[in-house]
């Protein structure tokens, strides 16, 4: 809940008084609390939270010896029948454990430095999908030499990858990955350095081209120049071998083909592995920003005046962070299910009451600001159950920061000094009606904080202006900052007033003014007929 001007904007009712518990859940209500917006978690869900409660040190040493031993094995190993002469297996297996063990510990150090960019959320299910992804196109490019021919090397799809860690992981980790794999799969093709070369330029394309890929429809746009571009290097590089024109023209047709294949394993594997891994991507985001989502239809049906202020406070949310350069997409995202959680207790949050009287008149305030307080837990723990990426849950839990629920803070003031004594007032806890936080730290977060909080307290206008709202807008970001609601958050002084600058466009133009239609004269009784 978030008000200005002392304005409650969420505060919710159910008919009649109920009982509560310690933690301020309903209990004994008079109007029972639905079940069937809840979801079980799925076994691999399950699997997921396990693996993130284990301990990151043991984890991470055991991942990087998986990691050493799988590639070591399928580079140093040749399986292929009729391979020739091969070095000395156990002189070849220790170079080859150097290469990669040189590898992982540059890629270790790059994630020392980098790592906070890079990891930013889920760090340890992230680094668990890269470690599958290497060694899942190092097996990918063995088959290929294992079956060569009729198959080459030079068709490994490793832009495939590219686009893959790209959307998955990033542009910064998997340029190192890339690197790796490259040499990796040129000592697997028989230390070639033509073929390392080839995909080492048509992989750096690939990540460039898919960095800012949204619909699926783009990628398809994206991986039909990625094959362009790789069939052009495979026929400069057959040149610059020594190839003549026709092998060269035929190794561009490679290439082509090569892209071509990259991009249908792309298309088929990032469905699974961001549902597997819960990665949050463009992809990702539009369909979680479809109205006909599971969860929001069943915001929409259970707490309908929440639905349209979520929907509001996304138009509002997107609108500046556009002005920004945040990302727009994920503000709108976030603030679609921000309050996700009121879907436990709807009519306790006054824009779900429609002619009902408010309960909050038979509760105390602390009790009240309990209620108020728990919806940002349910919203996680919902959230949790319907598998929301990380970004979408950090959202839900910083929208109030440690925001003072001022209505029943100061309803509180307003009794215990109506009960005779200024002892009381000074005996108040102020935290017992403070959001427990976190405060926000991402652009995103910190513009919902503001949007969230503005449109609700416009909403209770009952004769919006443009100057009212405006004053409202400037007291909003002047509240957060003397609360100290932004000192976490990445946005700059210069940022939040231009967020302020947008949201206040935005409002003006969906408000916008109103005329009062005149009512209609009142019509003539008819005359009675004439007998």
């Amino acid at each position: 809940m978030s008000e200005e001007n002392g304005t409650p904007d969420q505060e919710a009712s159910e008919s009649g008084p109920a009982s509560l518990n310690p933690d301020g859940s309903a209990n004994g209500s008079p109007v029972k609390k639905a079940e069937s917006f809840h979801r079980p978690p799925t076994r691999l869900e399950k699997l997921r939270v396990k693996l993130e409660r284990l301990p990151r040190r043991r984890f991470y040493v055991t991942l990087a010896l998986t990691v050493w031993a799988s590639l070591t094995l399928l580079i140093g190993v040749d399986l292929r029948p009729f391979g020739g002469a091969n070095p000395n297996p156990w002189t070849m297996f220790l170079g080859v454990g150097i290469v990669v063990a040189t590898e992982i510990w540059v890629t270790w150090y790059f994630l020392e430095r980098f790592g906070k960019k890079v990891l930013q959320t889920n760090a340890l299910i992230r680094m668990l999908l890269a470690a599958s992804l290497l060694i899942l196109f190092t097996a990918l490019a063995r088959a290929f030499v294992l079956f060569s021919p009729p198959l080459t090397p030079y068709l490994i799809p490793l832009a495939g990858l590219s686009i893959l860690g790209t959307i998955l992981l990033g542009p910064r980790l998997m340029f190192v990955m890339v690197v790796n794999t490259s040499v990796n799969i040129g000592i697997i093709g028989g230390n070639d350095f033509f073929l390392t070369s080839a995909l080492l330029l048509t992989s750096g394309f690939a990540i460039y081209t898919v960095l800012r890929v949204g619909p699926r429809l783009e990628l398809l746009r994206a991986g039909l120049l990625i094959a362009l571009v790789s069939g052009i290097v495979m026929f400069a590089v057959a040149l610059i071998r020594g190839d003549s024109l026709r092998i060269a023209a035929e190794y561009g047709g490679i290439g082509l083909l090569n892209g071509v294949l990259s991009l249908m394993l792309a298309m088929v594997l990032l469905p699974l592995l961001e549902n597997t891994f819960n990665i949050l991507t463009p992809q990702k985001l539009l369909e979680l920003s479809d109205t006909g989502h599971p969860l929001l239809q069943k915001l929409l049906r259970g707490a309908p005046g929440t639905f349209t202020h979520s929907m509001q406070v996304g138009y509002l949310a997107e609108h500046a962070a556009e002005r920004i350069g945040a990302d727009p997409l994920l503000a709108r995202v976030g603030a679609y299910y921000h309050d996700v959680g009121k879907l436990e207790h709807p009519n306790y949050f006054i824009e779900n009451q429609i002619s009902r009287m408010n309960p909050h008149t038979t509760l105390t305030p602390v009790l009240s600001a309990r209620i108020i307080k728990r919806h940002v837990k349910d919203g996680v723990e919902l959230g949790r159950e319907w598998n929301l990426p990380q970004e979408v849950l950090d959202m839900i839990a910083q929208h109030h920061g440690t925001t003072r629920i001022e209505y029943f803070y100061r309803m509180a003031l307003q009794n215990a000094v109506a009960n005779g004594a200024a002892a009381n007032a000074a005996a108040i806890n102020e935290t017992d009606f403070r959001y427990p936080g976190p405060l926000p730290k991402s652009k995103e977060a910190g513009i919902l904080m503001l949007a969230d909080s503005i449109e609700a307290t416009v909403k209770s206008l009952e004769k919006p202006t443009h100057k009212r709202i405006a004053d409202i807008v400037s007291g909003t970001i002047r509240g957060k900052l003397e609360d100290g609601q932004f000192d976490e958050c990445e946005l700059t002084i210069r940022e939040i007033q231009e967020t302020g600058e947008a949201i206040l466009e935005a409002l003006v133009g969906f408000i916008g003014p109103r005329i009062e239609y005149p009512e209609a004269p009142a019509e003539k009784a008819p005359s009675s007929p004439i007998p």
